[in-house]
């Protein structure tokens, strides 16, 4: 049986981790995964270490394909140069919605994916010729419960993520976790489980994501999964059409579309995200790669 090795921050807060911890647990058809973390919370220069340490791991590790997860700016120079010691065929997936490095010659010996068509459009004087496969999702719904009207905040406390701007909405009942303060009147509900975040994706009457800018936001497809109402920013790309999209600044335009967000056809909207789905599209991506460099052997 081949074997993939998935190298990211499998250990950061977010949403890459999430895919990588995802196609780990379920490889295609025919391969077995394991993954290589590069991420450490506890400071730079354990950063460094960890970097440091993943890289000697795919240096000299048996592996038939290295699946490199990469954001940008330091995560790519970061993971350009594991891509370089690795011994055996690479796939370069870039998460990233703020990729600006001109990476042509750097990358033209890997295979190139990234999260949709329209950002291997955008990518393409950066990065060269990408194919696209989304996000996963799986979801994990619950019994006995029951959604609610509070509007819900999720992701790192990052200026990006448009925490000041939901703050301004004065919504009536917003909660908002990754946050352990914020203004009178809204909930910091601070780090959350896995099975709390589930627990608030399906009691939570809208979820809100207000970001100035995303790849392919995780916990939309997650919110979408169990039949969570989503209202989002109109500078994220390549939304389903059940996601009511608002231009940042329009305090007007959020709160009347949180006040009357889409609530059918969203567990439909991600069924090409399922997992299943996109696990086999990686294993004709991986069996392609194999029998390619097979026969130029």
């Amino acid at each position: 049986m081949r074997r993939v090795v998935h190298v990211g921050p499998l250990m950061a807060p977010g949403g890459m981790a999430s895919v990588i911890k995802l196609l780990a647990a379920n490889p295609p058809e025919g391969w077995r995964a394991s993954s290589c973390n590069t991420f450490s919370r506890r400071g730079v220069i354990q950063k460094m270490r960890r970097w440091q340490i993943a890289k000697k791991e795919i240096k000299t590790g048996d592996f038939d394909l290295v699946h490199i997860h990469c954001a940008a700016g330091w995560s790519y120079k970061r993971k350009i140069s594991i891509a370089k010691v690795a011994n055996a065929p690479v796939v370069f997936h870039i998460h990233s919605g703020r990729f600006d490095i001109d990476a042509k010659s750097e990358l033209k010996d890997y295979e190139i994916v990234c999260l949709s068509e329209s950002w291997s459009e955008k990518l393409r004087p950066l990065i060269g010729e990408s194919i696209s496969v989304s996000n996963p999702v799986t979801s994990q719904p619950m019994e006995n419960v029951e959604r609610e009207n509070f509007t819900l905040l999720m992701g790192r406390n990052d200026p990006v993520k448009g925490h000041a701007f939901a703050y301004s909405l004065g919504l009536g009942d917003l909660r908002v976790t990754g946050v352990d303060r914020a203004p009178e009147g809204v909930t910091a509900l601070g780090g959350v489980s896995e099975e709390e975040k589930w627990r608030l994706l399906q009691t939570a009457g809208c979820l809100i994501v207000p970001s100035e800018y995303e790849g392919q936001p995780m916990v939309i497809l997650e919110a979408l999964s169990v039949g969570c109402p989503v209202v989002a920013s109109s500078a994220i790309p390549d939304l389903p059409d059940c996601v009511r999209t608002v231009d940042l600044g329009d305090e007007g335009g959020w709160k009347n579309a949180i006040a009357n967000p889409i609530t059918e056809g969203l567990e439909e909207a991600v069924a090409k995200h399922q997992v299943e789905v996109v696990s086999k599209q990686w294993g004709e991506i991986y069996d392609r790669i194999i029998d390619s460099n097979a026969s130029t052997e």
